[in-house]
């Protein structure tokens, strides 16, 4: 038995972070509180994906969604150390049975900062899957591997994975503050995830200080699901987010995964 479901994962931005000096080349509207939440709302209501992964989620916007997604999907928010913002993930009910779901806090921190993953525990196609969602430590990119922040906390989510069931399945998703050739990345290349957008272009998901750069990644269990990358609008160093019609400063991705 054999089931295809689309899934998105996608930093929203959360308005707590919203300063003018930090989006200089934004319209003044694309920043106003109000009317971000409804250009939001609107491009994920454009979004009828059955898995949907999320970043920088504000305690109030969940509430919103979780009203909204009610009548179909089954939804976990977990905050940040600071409670301002956090993870969710919402899972269609009729392609995922929900088993539970639980809060791993990274041990490997930035001061001030309480990194987690949030990691639902579905069945799908009568096998178990487990959807991590993350939002990983940024560093820079000469920063040593052992001391690399983002790369010892993908350590620890796949140190879950490890004490897991053998059987499952696993989707790793989220904004990863790092490239494709971050040692954060190559950390879960080295221990079987796979990248499911590797022939996906254009393939940038954030156009951060005019820098288009790819970010977000939709991870999975290399021989478990075969992935169909959805096409990504052209970033440049022109464009401009948050914008009037983006209401964040990344991209929503999408991947269709078929299970094997």
């Amino acid at each position: 038995m054999t089931t295809t479901f689309s899934t998105v994962t996608y930093n929203v931005l959360a308005q707590c972070h919203i300063r003018a000096d930090r989006y200089p080349l934004s319209p003044p509207d694309a920043l106003d509180a109000e009317k971000r939440r409804r250009v939001l709302l609107a491009r994920l209501d454009g979004l009828p994906v059955d898995l949907l992964c999320l970043q920088e989620v504000e305690p109030d916007l969940f509430d919103v969604l979780r009203a909204r997604l009610d009548g179909s999907h089954q939804g976990a928010f977990a905050p940040r150390g600071s409670g301002r913002e956090g993870s969710a993930l919402f899972a269609r009910r009729s392609v995922f049975a929900w088993d539970g779901h639980d809060v791993l806090s990274f041990a490997a921190q930035r001061p001030h900062h309480r990194d987690l993953a949030l990691i639902a525990r579905l069945t799908v196609a009568e096998r178990p899957l487990h959807v991590a969602v993350t939002h990983l430590a940024w560093q820079p990119d000469d920063t040593a591997p052992p001391e690399h922040v983002g790369r010892r906390q993908i350590a620890e989510l796949l140190d879950r994975r490890d004490a897991a069931p053998a059987d499952s399945t696993w989707i790793v998703a989220g904004d990863f503050n790092a490239t494709s050739q971050s040692v954060a990345l190559e950390e879960a290349y080295r221990r079987g995830l796979a990248e499911s957008c590797r022939a996906q272009r254009p393939w940038d998901t954030t156009a951060i200080n005019r820098r288009p750069r790819k970010t977000a990644f939709l991870l999975f269990s290399e021989g478990r699901l075969r992935p169909d990358p959805r096409v990504l609008p052209r970033l440049t160093r022109e464009t401009v987010m948050p914008s009037l019609t983006e209401a964040s400063d990344h991209l929503p991705l999408r991947v269709d995964f078929t299970t094997i």
